[in-house]
């Protein structure tokens, strides 16, 4: 298994779906999580039923399974219908709860992050004059990363709703798991925010 805390940066690359580019039908997103050097390091891939991901867009039921490069199962996120605000459970390969992004109401883009007993850690606000970018702060109100979408070109950007983002971790003491959280919360922010 990797071990993440080695990096400071990891890019999440959306992998384009030749259908959906095509015919603009909603595909099951598939992602790579690569180094700065574009080193692969993890891959996501969704599950969900057409069916909901063509009525229920973004609102849609999931499970995003995270694996390393052999495929070996790191981390599953869960999330189940909503109406307004998305609720994503994680749990690590041997199905235990780890923690949860829970969307809350409010003129930002704000997402709690909980832990495994589902105790607050953390904050992610994404600014109305910063559009692209959500900031990770600790429970002091301390900055400690940063999820930032990145421009794709213009092609994939028009013609396509497959995203990059950049994931910061500026503690260097930041555990494991929390890693893995915030690593989580760049799907979340593309599934919440991004998707068409």
């Amino acid at each position: 298994m990797i071990d993440i805390t080695r990096h400071n940066e990891l890019i999440v690359r959306q992998i384009v779906e030749g259908l959906e580019a095509i015919t603009g039908f909603e595909t099951q997103n598939r992602y790579e999580v690569l180094t700065p050097e574009g080193e692969q390091v993890m891959y996501a891939y969704e599950e969900s039923g057409g069916f909901s991901r063509f009525f229920l867009k973004s609102h849609r039921p999931l499970d995003l399974h995270v694996v390393d490069t052999n495929g070996s199962p790191i981390l599953t996120a869960s999330r189940e219908f909503f109406w307004f605000l998305s609720h994503l459970n994680m749990s690590d390969e041997s199905g235990r709860h780890v923690g949860a992004l829970n969307r809350q109401f409010g003129f930002k883009r704000r997402l709690t992050l909980t832990d495994r007993d589902d105790q607050p850690l953390g904050e992610i606000t994404g600014s109305l004059f910063r559009p692209y970018t959500f900031f990770v702060n600790n429970l002091q109100g301390e900055e400690i990363g940063r999820v930032t979408k990145q421009w794709s070109g213009f092609g994939r950007e028009v013609f396509t709703d497959a995203d990059t983002f950049q994931v910061l971790f500026d503690d260097p003491d930041m555990s494991e798991e929390f890693r893995l959280l915030l690593l989580t919360a760049a799907f979340a922010i593309d599934l919440d925010f991004f998707e068409k």
